[in-house]
Order: structure tokens, then C-alpha cells, then sequence
């Protein structure tokens, strides 16, 4: 924890935005077949959980930074990952817009974004990342399976 420190990380911010691009195409233009409509979950603690942690990984992601990295992008399997997962997000989302919205892509479409947080996080030493991207897997998947229970 002595080699974190609070500035801007530009890498954080591509993550962030390309993983929120989708989301917000969703929000302002809705597909007509729109499965994720109300998708929330009824247990208070979830729901605002699984809130208050993708918001905190977004912040740390843009803010937090390891002093020992030289680079700007950081390079290596798990910034490949970070972008892999993001590339087969930004997938789901075209199928997904296109009315292709099995329970198997609702699911790639929630675990994908933890997998790439949690990747940023190791390819830029930040671990505090990629600890809440664990903990935000586990309440996200926790509202899909509310909501689109398996089967």
C-alpha cells in the first residue's frame, strides 16, 4: 500500500470509459427488446452494494495509481485481458442490441466487467481494484441471478 498513491491515471479512465460506453448507449437509446429493464435486486444490501462498488471502482480505477509504474499503459497478459474482456463486453452488447439476449449473454454481460477491473487492477498493481471487482462480481451476479435465474 506504500507504492499507491492518489492521481490521475489516464489508463483507468480508458477502462472505465470504454466499459461505461455501452451503458450509457443503453440508458439514452433503449433496444425495443429490453430484458435489463428493472433489472434490480430486492434485497436492499445488494442492490445499493453492487451500486456503491461500481462506483468505487470507477473512482479508484481514475484516480488511484501504483508510483512504482512507469508507463502511462501499463503492458502484459492482463492489460490484454482488460481489453479481451472489454472487446467480448462491447460483443454482448451488439448482440444483445440486435435482440440476441439469451440468459448467456445477459451473464457474459455481467461478469465481463469485473474480469476486465480486475485485470486493470493487476496490470497496474493496484490491487485495491481488483479486490472490489471480486466483491463486485459477487452482488452483480447476485442481481442477474434474481433476475435471470439459470434454467
Amino acid at each position: 500500500m506504500n507504492t499507491l498513491r492518489i492521481r490521475f491515471s489516464p489508463y483507468g479512465l480508458l477502462i472505465a470509459a470504454l466499459q461505461l460506453l455501452p451503458n450509457i448507449i443503453w440508458a439514452l437509446f433503449p433496444p425495443t427488446l429490453n430484458r435489463l429493464e428493472g433489472n434490480a435486486s430486492s434485497v436492499p444490501f445488494i442492490e445499493y452494494g453492487e451500486h456503491i462498488l461500481g462506483v468505487t471502482i470507477i473512482i479508484l480505477l481514475i484516480f488511484l495509481v501504483n508510483k512504482t509504474q512507469t508507463r502511462t499503459i501499463p503492458r502484459g497478459g492482463f492489460m490484454v485481458a482488460a481489453f479481451a474482456a472489454i472487446a467480448l463486453y462491447w460483443l454482448c452488447w451488439v448482440l444483445y442490441f440486435c435482440g440476441v439476449q439469451p440468459n448467456a449473454v445477459i451473464y457474459a454481460m455481467v461478469i465481463l466487467p469485473p474480469v476486465a477491473f480486475f485485470s486493470a487492477g493487476i496490470a497496474e498493481k493496484v490491487i485495491p481494484i481488483s479486490a472490489a471487482s471480486v466483491l463486485f462480481l459477487a452482488f452483480h451476479l447476485s442481481v442477474a441471478l434474481e433476475n435471470f435465474p439459470p434454467g
